[in-house]
């Protein structure tokens, strides 16, 4: 399969990833910024202790960065 470079906005600016698909490069950008685990019945009391919600996973749009 064919690769190209996306562009990648992340909070400190943007990344130049090569993948195959879109997702590739989000994943490995993603990857490098954070940690994903199956909360704990400790975790969960904890975070709802401290008034974090539970979000429900929505498919993001295709969208273009803004750099401007």
């Amino acid at each position: 399969m064919a690769s190209r470079i996306y562009l990648v906005g992340t909070p400190t600016g943007v990344r130049l990833i090569r993948a195959s698909v879109r997702q590739q490069a989000l994943t490995h950008a993603a990857n490098a910024m954070f940690t994903v685990r199956v909360a704990s019945q400790d975790d969960l009391v904890a975070a709802m202790q401290d008034g974090v919600k539970i979000e429900n996973y929505k498919a993001p749009e295709q969208s273009d960065l803004d750099l401007a």
